[in-house]
Order: C-alpha cells, then structure tokens, then sequence
C-alpha cells in the first residue's frame, strides 16, 4: 500500500513538472499605431485562441501610442478573455509608450525586452482650458493604476507614467516591479515562464486587415468624410447619383464606421464643416479660385490633423500617411472648387436656346414702338413693346427685358 502511494506522488510530482510542456501558443503581432483597424485583428486573433483552447495568448507589441477609443476597446478584449494573456514589448530599441503600455498593463503577464522602453503615457489633448487636460490626466492615472493593481504591479510607479510621463527601460521597470519579466526573445519568455516545448502559431494580418488598418488612420477617416460630404453635395447638385452619389456613400460610411470608433475633438469637427462651408461659397458664389478657396482649403487641412489629435496618438507630422492626407486634400479642393466653379457658370449664364435666351439681348428698332412696333432679332422681325409705354424712334438701341409668344417687351 505504501509502494502504491508513493508511486502516486511521484505521478504527480512528475505531472507538476510538466504541466507546462506542450503547451499551445499564438502569437499576435500589434506595431505602429493603436488605431481601429488593430481592433479588428485582436478581435480575430482571440476568437482562434479561444475556438482552439490555446494555454497562451502572446501580443507582440512595438508602438508609439494611438487612439484612446482603440486603447480602451483593446483593454476590454484582453480583460474578457479566459486565455492567459501575455503582452511582449519584443524588440531591442522598441517601445511601447502611451495607449502601448496601458494594453502592456493589462496583460495577465508584462514582459518587456530590458532594452526596450515603456511609459510615458501623459494624453496629449489640444485644449486653451488646463482644467480639461488634468481632468484627462486624472482619469487616465486612474485607470492605469487600477490595471496595475489588477495584477499586483507597482501602481505607483504605473501612476507616474501618465502624471509624470515617466518612461523606462524594461530593465528598470523589472526592478521598480511594474512589469513582470524581462526577456530578449520568445525563446527566452518561455523559459521565463517555465513554458517547456510550446507549439507556436503565428498569426498574421489578412490583406483586408492591413487594408482597413491603413484606411484606420485618423487623418485619412477625417478625409474620406469630406470627400463623402463633398460628394453628396456635388450629386444633390448636379443629380448624377449613379457614381458620385454611389462614391460619396461609400466614403462616407468609412468615415462613419471609424468616427464610431474614433474620440474626435470637437475643434477638429468644427474646423471641418467651415473648410466646407468656405469652400460652398467659393464654388456657389461667385466662381473662381478665390481667397476663400485658399482659406477653405487650410481649414480643411487643419481640422483634419486636429480631428486626429487623440489623446494617444503618436505626434507624427510628416509620415508617409500625413503626406498622402495633404496632397489629397489640396487636389480634392482644387478639383471640387474648379467643378463648382463650372457649376456656378452653368447655373448663373443664360439659357442658350428657346424664347428666354433673347432676354438681355440689345436690338435695333426698326420701327417706332409707340408703344409697339417692330425690332429686328438675328436678321428676323418680331412683334416688339416698350415696357415704358412710350414712343422709341427708329433705329434706338433697346434691350429685351421679357418675352411672352411672339412679342418682346424692351426698353430703350
């Protein structure tokens, strides 16, 4: 009975050991900016790791921060999730600053290459009221301090992050405690973790995640809802939906699906409908590439990089991105400018055809209007009557005022 029992705790001990062993891992990559389209693969990635029971869920994580929305939506996913989750700030020389080291502090384990870098969180908010920015500043301290808490982390030093905007290596984050290891790569995390023998699936963007990832950017769903407002404008106008309708739709439903997703300043709104508005009375009014044109059109410009000035999202001005957002808003309001300045002549000229483009012509009487007579229109005689019912000699220039049936009302 004895030999039995020992036999049993030796099965255990030996199950103890192992119970790491061939354990199920997939990995997720996130790099550059925390913005929608991010959300979306996440979303994918844990459904597989929870449809195929994986003991693992390891984020790859390089950013320089991003949306807070997308930070907040991210947060909650990895939270929800019954998989052990563990976020990897992989690189040497990465970083995982701002909406990055919030999902770092959400994670059921943070690992932090010791040459990389975390921290510095403080939101930056484009606001002339201090008292909104360190209201802004409180409920993000709060928030990533509570995370921290959540897995026993040192939330003191988390706190600072964002008070502070502290950042540090991931060498000094292990030591002050607010991380919980450090390891150069996944073979190291694993051995760090007692994680023996895993099997590792990788799992990549889509081409449609990478696509809708870039379209996720701020600055181009900031533009893809001018160019949808645009082209509803233009189609009620012109009453071609077929394509511009179709077209401005679709932008607009892009637009739409990231404002959903996107906390925009309400700066960056208004700036956007003015630029709109200056370029309506441009195209409207009188026609011409104006100063109003050139004032609409640097409006537009600055709305569209103020409605992507998030909380977390990283300050870069001239990325490849930003470059394409310019361009594109200056040949988008040239181009809508030039065709509404085609439009304002077509509505504004006179008709070409028909009795009512005689209106505004100068004629010749060729005789007398006391107060009706005859004029001659291009070599033909009409029926003619002075307005003013009274005695025009012939051979006095008049103008048409009005024509009704085969008679014209003029005056000299």
């Amino acid at each position: 009975m004895k030999i039995k029992i020992l036999i049993f705790i030796l099965f255990l001990l030996f199950q103890g050991n192992n119970v790491y062993s061939n354990s199920q891992v997939i990995v997720a990559k996130v790099e550059n900016e925390i913005k929608a389209g991010v959300i979306q693969y996440l979303q994918r990635v844990i459904n597989i790791a929870e449809e195929e029971r994986v003991d693992y869920l390891v984020i790859k994580l390089d950013t320089p921060g991003g949306l807070l929305k997308a930070t907040e939506d991210i947060v909650d996913l990895i939270l929800a999730t019954e998989i052990t989750t563990i976020v990897f700030v992989h690189k040497e020389g990465g970083w995982a600053y701002s909406a990055g080291t919030f999902i770092l502090m959400a994670a059921d384990y943070a690992i932090v290459h010791p040459r990389a870098s975390i921290g510095a969180a403080r939101p930056v908010i484009l606001s002339p009221e201090g008292g909104a920015i360190e209201k802004m500043v409180g409920a993000m301290a709060s928030w990533i301090k509570s995370l921290a808490e959540t897995h026993e982390r040192n939330a003191t030093v988390a706190e600072k992050f964002v008070r502070e905007d502290l950042a540090l290596t991931g060498a000094l984050a292990k030591e002050k405690k607010v991380i919980d290891k450090t390891a150069e790569d996944l073979n190291n995390l694993f051995l760090q973790l007692n994680i023996k023998e895993p099997n590792v699936k990788t799992i990549e963007l889509t081409f449609i995640e990478n696509f809708f990832n870039f379209l996720s950017h701020p600055h181009l769903i900031s533009l893809f809802l001018t160019i949808g407002g645009l082209a509803i404008i233009m189609a009620i106008r012109s009453g071609e939906f077929e394509i511009t309708g179709i077209f401005g739709v679709i932008f607009l439903l892009i637009g739409f699906w990231g404002m959903g997703i996107i906390a925009f300043s309400i700066l960056g709104i208004g700036l956007l409908l003015l630029g709109l508005v200056l370029l309506l009375i441009e195209m409207f009014g009188e026609p011409g590439f104006g100063i109003l044109g050139i004032i609409g059109t640097i409006v537009i410009l600055l709305g569209i990089f103020t409605f992507g000035a998030e909380p977390f999202f990283a300050p870069e001005i001239f990325d490849a991105v930003t470059m394409i957002v310019i361009g594109a808003a200056l040949s988008l309001c040239i181009f809508f400018v030039i065709i509404g300045r085609g439009m304002a002549r077509i509505i504004k000229s006179k008709p070409k055809t028909g009795s009512e483009s005689l209106i505004g012509l100068e004629t010749e009487v060729v005789k007398e209007l006391n107060p009706r007579g005859y004029v001659k229109i291009n070599q033909e005689l009409w029926s003619a009557k002075n307005i003013d019912e009274k005695l025009i000699p012939k051979g006095v220039k008049v103008k048409i005022i009005k024509v009704e049936g085969n008679t014209v009302f003029v005056e000299e």
